[in-house]
């Protein structure tokens, strides 16, 4: 690689980065929105109690059948899209 092509790569790689970070907001913390949502039951643990051993599971979050499916069969999808394109 010469050097021209070296400045232009630098060159697109920063112009890149500055076009990102324009678009960009900063994060911001939810404060005491009850809006916003979030896991309540998580942002209340302390200590080692993120690490609690029971298994409390919420049935609406758990995938179902056809999710299952979708996502076992994409294995196949993403090794035929790497092997044949």
């Amino acid at each position: 690689m010469n050097s021209k092509k070296f400045a232009n790569a630098v060159l697109l790689c920063v112009a890149l980065a500055m076009a990102v970070s324009l678009v960009v907001d900063l994060a911001e913390a939810a404060g005491n929105d009850p809006g916003l949502g979030g896991d309540k039951d998580l942002s209340t643990k302390t200590g080692l109690g993120v690490f609690d051993t029971e298994k409390k599971v919420d049935e609406t979050k758990k995938p179902n059948k056809l999710q299952k499916t979708v996502g076992f069969a994409s294995i196949f999808v993403m090794i035929a899209v790497v092997k044949w394109l």
